[in-house]
């Protein structure tokens, strides 16, 4: 198929261009569309047919399940037969955000967006097209990540053509997105309430309304990015977890080992780090004090050193507090933990 653009402004939305992707969606096409993580993959959840397409576009596998996307409260029971008050606490204070409701499935969902799980993943995304996309597709959208399977997330309209051009019908292009990572996905459907993928709202957050939450521990796939290797670029990738003077050496130590053996390095640095690894290609993704920006900018970053043709990328850790807890969590399913030093 040929994939079509559209730019789209989000402060001055143009109706007949959400029409023209909401007539794609209920005719069972593919539209990728921006939310405030990343750019998502959508098609009409209720119709099983559409949703296949888009584990074919993304190579995606079968057991990996998909997120529904709302724009209305309302929409949550039709999706969920256990509407807890608790779930509509978190609906209020988080919603619409970066936060992804695990809950009990209702019967309309059809078995291909679960994996085959008794469990449904929703969330309303906190962005202008999306919201407006899926209020006049009339239809709740499934919507992973824009791009192939393990491959870094997409953060602008041109990460998705790079990994999916020719295989979905159109993109809405309203620029490059503002949080970076995916949402938090929390399990409700267990107790403890377990987070099984940290993302745009922090742990911290979450305890306000929830003191016990605890991370979840376990292999089974549950949901969305938990496989071990994920948000992967094609150059191998090597997170080291130390700190300061430490953290710079060991750095500087592998990449010249690298350099010597005739690979291409990058480095993706913190921003008072940028001058420390002087012979060697660095990027920087923010400031230690700004993870915010470090999380908007990181999977652009993986995505340039692999244009470039880097072969090995080395990585600062962060701390693992906030948004550093989603940074870390990509940056090591990046690596595929194995590489972790």
């Amino acid at each position: 198929m040929q994939t079509e653009i559209i730019k789209i402004d989000s402060t001055n939305i143009e109706v007949a261009k959400i029409k023209q992707a909401a007539d794609i969606i209920r005719n069972g096409g593919l539209v990728a569309f921006p939310t405030e993580t990343v750019y998502g993959l959508g098609a009409d959840a209720l119709n099983p047919v559409a949703v296949a397409k888009i584990f074919e576009a993304k190579n995606r596998p079968l057991n990996d399940p998909l997120i529904m996307h709302i724009a209305d409260r309302e929409d949550l029971l039709r999706l969920s037969n256990e509407v807890y008050k608790i779930t509509l606490d978190l609906v209020d204070e988080f919603w619409p955000g970066p936060l992804t409701l695990v809950l009990k499935k209702s019967q309309d969902i059809p078995p291909i967006v679960t994996a085959g799980l008794e469990t449904v993943a929703v969330r309303m995304p906190d962005h202008p097209v999306a919201l407006s996309l899926i209020r006049e597709s009339q239809t709740p959208i499934a919507a992973p990540s824009a791009n192939l399977f393990r491959r870094p997330s997409p953060t602008s309209a041109q990460h998705v053509l790079d990994d999916l051009n020719e295989k979905v019908d159109l993109i809405l292009d309203a620029g490059k997105t503002n949080v970076g990572v995916e949402s938090t996905i929390l399990d409700l459907t267990q107790t403890p309430f377990r987070i099984l993928r940290p993302g745009g709202v922090s742990l911290e957050s979450l305890r306000t309304i929830i003191p016990d939450i605890e991370p979840y521990n376990g292999n089974k796939i549950l949901a969305p990015g938990m496989f071990i290797r994920h948000y992967s670029p094609k150059a191998k990738v090597i997170l080291v977890e130390e700190n300061g003077k430490v953290q710079i050496d060991k750095i500087n130590l592998l990449a010249s080992e690298f350099a010597i053996q005739g690979y291409c390095i990058g480095i993706i640095a913190k921003e008072e780090n940028k001058d420390k690894y002087s012979d060697f290609n660095v990027k920087v993704f923010g400031p230690t004090k700004n993870l915010n920006l470090c999380a908007a900018n990181l999977f652009s970053i993986l995505r340039e050193f692999d244009k470039e043709g880097a072969q090995v990328i080395i990585a600062e850790s962060v701390k693992e507090e906030g948004l550093g807890v989603a940074i870390m969590d990509r940056l090591r399913k990046a690596s595929g933990r194995e590489n972790k030093v």
